[in-house]
């Protein structure tokens, strides 16, 4: 077996490790409320990501955390919520399927254990002995924070009965979700294509979506996290207040992430 396949059933064993940790949280922690007791759950199982992602001296074993760990959080959510509207399992839906390209495209991108993504590289040489100490915080727990502020929305919706009249408004927030997910799934299916077919690492990609947007994939993730907060109005139009989950993503992106790859692109020349 080549050694991709043997580091992605290291990665698989790590993620079942670190649900069977989180899911003991969950049935043994003595905290009634469901959003703080998931929370700590997160923690624990970022902390077991974090313990691996050291022994094995990659950080990008995390990567996949963003996108696999948010389909079993809400899952458990509509589970313990008793729901069974359609409006709630929709949203779980959109969450599956996002979650799944996201981390299939991980995998396809993804060349094992020496492989760690660019900026980690540049954390660890700008950190020095002190990069675990940062990558706990910063790759790892930060990210974890934001993505579960980014589903707080989900987590009110999950817990409210459907009382939006409006049929014509869910309709507009599932495509715009189901668009985002498209965008960021084209985005990145040119990304992995260029990559391949590049002639040197100074090549900047300069096709199709690139052309037209900046970013397009980081656009596609946005719109996704605000999509989700459009179909948690369609359950509950008074959850308008949790904007802050999809807002504080945003600026996520557009503070750290855009800047970083706009100086990671920087002087590199289009085709």
């Amino acid at each position: 077996m080549k050694q991709k396949p043997k580091d992605l059933f290291k990665v698989l064993f790590i993620y079942l490790l670190a649900l069977g940790l989180a899911v003991l949280i969950l049935l043994y922690l003595p905290i009634e409320n469901i959003l703080w007791r998931t929370a700590v759950a997160d923690v624990v199982a970022t902390v077991a990501v974090y313990l691996f992602s050291m022994r094995y001296n990659n950080s990008s074993i995390y990567d996949p955390y963003w996108s696999a760990v948010p389909i079993f959080i809400v899952l458990y959510w509509l589970i313990n919520s008793g729901q069974s509207d359609f409006h709630h399992k929709i949203i779980w839906a959109m969450i599956v399927l996002w979650g799944v390209r996201l981390t299939w495209s991980w995998i396809l991108r993804w060349d094992g254990m020496e492989d760690e993504d660019w900026r980690y590289v540049k954390i660890r040489k700008r950190t020095g002995k002190r990069y675990w100490l940062s990558s706990f915080f910063y790759i790892h727990l930060l990210p974890t924070t934001i993505g579960f502020v980014g589903l707080i929305p989900v987590y009110f919706a999950m817990y409210s009965y459907h009382n939006a009249p409006h049929t014509w408004f869910a309709l507009i927030a599932f495509v715009f979700t189901l668009s985002a997910i498209l965008l960021e799934k084209s985005a990145d299916d040119e990304l992995r294509r260029f990559i391949k077919t590049r002639r040197n690492e100074n090549e900047r990609i300069q096709t199709k979506l690139w052309i037209l947007l900046k970013y397009p994939n980081y656009l596609g993730e946005m719109s996704f996290w605000w999509g989700l907060w459009f179909l948690a109005l369609t359950v509950n139009p008074a959850l308008w207040w949790t904007f802050f989950g999809p807002l504080t993503i945003t600026l996520l992106f557009v503070f750290i992430s855009v800047p970083m790859m706009h100086k990671h692109n920087k002087g590199k020349i289009y085709r």
